[in-house]
């Protein structure tokens, strides 16, 4: 059975695709893979390939562009599409739309197997856990989620599915990977606890796993041995919690000892101890990326119930700063409810922690976020609101506020603001109370430089790999792509990702 992967942005590879692919090559399947922003002629290609099965990964945001693709590749080719990815996961009634077939919820590499084996020998597949399935005459046949597979089970992800065909992701000098799934934390702006709930909901298992030491240091050595690798970003939505810090005392032994290869990782502060900190070091971590999300006390433990306390924040701040580690903190501007005072809050905190690089966004509402229900109920946003058409057409703040203005001046001066003294705060909310500029925006699209900075992205491979994703990124992409790298040259302001997801990383273990 061959399986054709169909990418419709080419930012990154997805590890989520790459694990698809390697369970399937390791049980006698086949798989291809196409970027279309890489595909002159996608009919041509998909004839010469000559696929059993066509699969989509749906991101928030490129899935109506995607459900476009899906219905012109119907007319030209009977074949299954089936459709998985964080966006069907969260909305899976997107099985109604025309030219998808089937539908994954979930982890998709025990569903996509089973599916591959039942299709080759033409068996029934309407029952296959994880999946949904649309018959020619239209009926939907809706299956449960079957329990989180445990990591170290497995096959090592396919990294040659995207490295023998796209050389841009093969030579980047910096990849991902990752040592977890999921995240323990309620925070109301992600969608992690509703994946959460919905595994301890429909399968009694909890969906947070890690992988042990030894196969997270394979999986890395790998591609090391293979491919230029000289630093390592992990992208879980937590390396490591105050539960876990056995684990991380082994990583940091093997790590150091096997791999030694720089690396960054997202973490919490109030998971930082003076332990926590020293094996980080140990380990030959150079950056750590922080959801600080709002500078304000009753904001995180009120209303998107990140429950920390700023003096938490700051000691393990101070303590990743004196071993040298470099801090990259994400920020929300404009959160429902919140206030300017509020708001300026965030921007003094990160004064005060000393950050040496920011990301700040402005909030926008995404589907199935406990945090959209919570701006519904309270009047933030019509409760007629249509999050989906709002996705595809608009990345303005769209929360009811006087400080629509303010909101995305900070996000668009952020990362210049909390480089200057605090003493500059009464001038810098004269500044964002000004109309948006030229001069404002031209300092927002420097926000990625400094970013490009943490991440040790220099020159060269920067422009090589923004070269093959904005200036060859095909119209199915292109939306995504100039969310994700901000450009001046658009007529209106670029809107950063939002922060409470990164979009474009967020296809990570599932399909």
């Amino acid at each position: 059975m061959r399986v054709l992967f169909i990418q419709n942005n080419g930012i990154q590879e997805s590890i989520g695709v790459a694990n698809l692919s390697g369970i399937l090559k390791a049980n006698g399947h086949d798989a291809e893979l196409l970027l279309v922003s890489h595909t002159p002629d996608l009919r041509a290609a998909i004839k010469a390939i000559d696929p059993g099965l066509i699969a989509f990964s749906a991101l928030t945001g490129v899935h109506r562009s995607l459900e476009d693709l899906a219905v012109k590749i119907k007319r030209d080719f009977d074949l299954p599409i089936i459709v998985g990815g964080p966006h069907p996961t969260y909305s899976p009634d997107m099985i109604e739309r025309p030219g998808i077939d089937i539908l994954c919820r979930g982890e998709g590499e025990l569903a996509l197997l089973e599916l591959a084996d039942a299709m080759e020998h033409d068996r029934d597949v309407t029952r296959i856990k994880n999946l949904h399935v649309k018959t020619r005459s239209g009926v939907i046949h809706r299956n449960e989620i079957r329990p989180a597979v445990p990591l170290d089970e497995l096959p090592m992800p396919d990294r040659e599915l995207y490295y023998e065909k796209y050389g841009f992701l093969r030579d980047m000098p910096m990849k991902r990977f990752i040592a977890s799934m999921g995240c323990p934390y309620p925070c109301t702006f992600c969608h992690e606890p509703v994946i959460r709930d919905l595994y301890r909901t429909e399968t009694k298992s909890e969906y947070v796993r890690r992988k042990s030491v030894p196969r997270t240091i394979a999986e890395i050595k790998y591609v090391a041995d293979r491919y230029a690798l000289h630093h390592v970003h992990f992208s879980d939505d937590l390396f490591f919690i105050r539960n876990s810090y056995k684990w991380l005392e082994e990583f940091a032994e093997l790590y150091a000892r096997d791999v030694n290869i720089p690396f960054n990782c997202n973490i919490r502060f109030d998971s930082v101890n003076q332990w926590a900190a020293d094996l980080l070091k140990k380990a030959n971590c150079y950056g750590a990326a922080v959801g600080l999300e709002s500078g304000n006390e009753e904001m995180r433990e009120r209303v998107i119930k990140k429950r920390s306390k700023n003096d938490h924040i700051v000691e393990g701040a101070k303590l990743l700063r004196e071993n040298g580690i470099k801090v990259l903190t994400t920020n929300m501007i404009g959160l429902p409810g919140e206030t300017l005072d509020q708001a300026f809050e965030t921007v003094e905190l990160n004064m005060v922690l000393k950050s040496n690089y920011v990301r700040a966004n402005t909030f926008l509402l995404f589907p199935g976020l406990p945090l959209v229900e919570y701006a519904r109920a309270n009047g933030y946003v019509d409760k007629d609101f249509d999050i989906d058409r709002q996705i595809a057409e608009s990345q303005d703040l769209t929360l009811k506020t006087p400080h629509a203005r303010e909101f995305k001046n900070i996000a668009s001066l952020f990362w210049l603001m909390v480089h200057l003294p605090q003493s500059w705060l009464p001038f810098l909310r004269k500044v964002v109370a000004l109309p948006d500029n030229f001069v404002f925006r031209l300092i927002g699209s420097f926000n990625m430089v400094q970013e490009l900075l943490f991440y040790r992205i220099w020159p060269i491979p920067a422009l090589r790999y923004f070269h093959n994703t904005v200036l060859k990124t095909g119209k199915s992409g292109l939306s995504m792509t100039l969310r994700s790298i901000p450009a001046i040259v658009r007529k209106k302001a670029q809107e950063p990702v939002p922060a409470q997801r990164e979009i474009y990383e967020s296809n990570r273990g599932y399909f």
